[in-house]
């Protein structure tokens, strides 16, 4: 029975540890943000909230570079080590934001309503 619960601790421990949930978490925070500088409903706060924290995972490392590129910063500022975390907060932020103005572009192309 230890063994069981110090695999599951271990488990948990890595889990924690692991830079894709490092930069969910701070993409969700950059996801809350964006809801709350921006009057919407509960259902639409929890979406961006729930796609900031997926899209800084899904992104990683690049989130930086792109980042860097938008703010003209150096190509050293990539590999700033507490960096990633700004730049997961960022995506977060202007991701779910994007991702909404693209998809009503196409949508608008298409003649379709995007709210239907």
């Amino acid at each position: 029975m230890n063994d069981d619960t110090s695999f599951v601790g271990a488990v948990l421990r890595d889990l924690l540890t692991s830079t894709a949930v490092i930069l969910a978490a701070w993409g969700a925070l950059g996801g809350a943000t964006n809801a709350l500088t921006t009057k919407m409903r509960l259902r639409d706060a929890l979406r961006h909230v729930l796609l900031g924290g997926l899209i800084a995972a899904g992104m990683g490392s690049l989130s930086m570079a792109l980042v860097a590129r938008w703010l003209n910063l150096p190509p050293e500022a990539i590999a700033a080590g507490g960096a990633a975390g700004s730049a997961a907060y960022l995506v977060g932020v202007f991701g779910p934001a994007f991702i909404e103005v693209a998809l009503a572009r196409l949508h608008a192309k298409k003649g379709g309503n995007p709210d239907a």
